[in-house]
């Protein structure tokens, strides 16, 4: 598996999380995207998320898989034995309502500024 993603930002920290918790991050490769220089915008990242944004899970069949909470599920998955987002149904509505709720209320005006107020990210702005 590789990760392509840009250490330090908050979403792909979430997976660094995520695979550290579960004790695969020995098992995955990172492949550093610089963000501020442009490199999610070129053509060849965004033939791995059309939305050019990080972190990017890659897997062996080059299966690309994007969002952190898709990429969560999927490694929280993989050894068959779910830790973080639930093992009964109950417990995984309640941690996607959870999860949702932070990414609504708090997450998304977090990267609406970052991503305006960061060179390269956002438009530039006079």
């Amino acid at each position: 598996m590789k990760i392509h993603d840009f250490p330090g930002f908050p979403n792909p920290a979430r997976i660094r999380i995520a695979l550290a918790e579960k004790g695969l991050t020995d098992k995955v490769e990172f492949i550093h995207v610089d963000v501020p220089a442009g490199e999610h915008q070129k053509e060849e990242f965004r033939r791995k998320n059309p939305s050019a944004a990080v972190p990017v899970l890659e897997l062996e069949d080059g299966t690309m898989i994007s969002e952190c909470t898709a990429i969560t599920e999927y490694i929280d998955n993989l050894n068959g034995a779910p830790t973080l987002t639930g093992s009964t149904p109950k417990q995984r509505a309640v941690t996607a309502m959870m999860q949702r709720r932070a990414e609504a209320d708090l997450l998304d005006a977090v990267a609406a500024y970052f991503h305006h107020a960061t060179p390269g990210l956002g438009p530039d702005i006079e």
